[in-house]
């Protein structure tokens, strides 16, 4: 889900855009014949926490509805890489995403592909960077496969991330929550929002497809995953034979 440098874009195309909610819903699939086929299922969602547990983690110190120019997120770091995710079997690639001409937010264009949104926090940043991926995809052949981010579901609180960035660091994450909101819940928007502390949020669509008639798809998912991760500091470690 994204291409092109980080820039920072006021905060107000962020939250002033209803339009990002409904282009989430592209995570879900390609193409509608998928649905069926991956989510027998169906609302086998994640517990880890709530999502107002997500949303108050660091909002005591949070500018909600301030640019980002106005936020001191620390030194620009190079754009990241590349996610791993060990108990899923994820590594997967990222690619930088942001706006469309259409003022839609970009979705990637492969199943294996994680976006990084550069109208929010860079990884490593002191802040909220917000990362998507598609839940499942249905190939040339209309073969229905999951996508990268069709186990997110079964992330729990401690599991480990690492996001590599483009100059070979490696930042580390932990798992704090890991939830599912209603489909129009605008508190997807409010995860989105920076913070006050190094977080990193993933989200992909799960739960039951609904068939609507509506949208590109003729539906969408009844819920959006929502995973949060803090930052895990390196701890320098004395020898072992250390005197006093």
């Amino acid at each position: 889900m994204m291409r092109a440098r980080f820039s920072q874009i006021d905060r107000s195309v962020l939250l002033g855009a209803g339009v990002l909610v409904a282009s989430l819903a592209l995570l879900g699939a390609a193409v509608v014949s998928i649905f069926a086929a991956l989510n027998n299922d169906g609302a086998n969602l994640p517990d880890q926490g709530s999502i107002e547990q997500i949303l108050n983690e660091g909002a005591a110190q949070s500018q909600v509805g301030a640019a980002p120019k106005q936020l001191d997120l620390g030194p620009l770091p190079p754009p990241p890489v590349r996610m791993a995710v060990p108990r899923l079997y994820i590594d997967a690639p990222i690619v930088t995403m942001g706006l469309g001409d259409d003022r839609y937010p970009q979705v990637p264009e492969r199943p294996d592909q994680v976006a990084w949104y550069n109208f929010t926090a860079a990884p490593g940043q002191h802040s909220n960077a917000v990362f998507a991926g598609h839940v499942d995809w249905q190939t040339s052949t209309r073969q229905p496969i999951p996508g990268v981010f069709y186990r997110l579901r079964e992330l729990e609180i401690g599991d480990s991330i690492t996001i590599t960035l483009e100059d070979g660091q490696k930042l580390s994450y932990r798992v704090t929550g890991n939830v599912a909101t209603a489909y129009e819940d605008p508190n997807v928007l409010k995860a989105m929002d920076y913070t006050s502390k190094e977080v990193i949020t993933m989200i992909t669509c799960g739960g039951t497809w609904l068939k609507t008639g509506q949208g590109p798809f003729g539906g969408n998912y009844s819920h959006r995953v929502l995973v949060r991760a803090e930052r895990v500091s390196a701890v320098a470690q004395a020898p072992a034979n250390a005197g006093p």
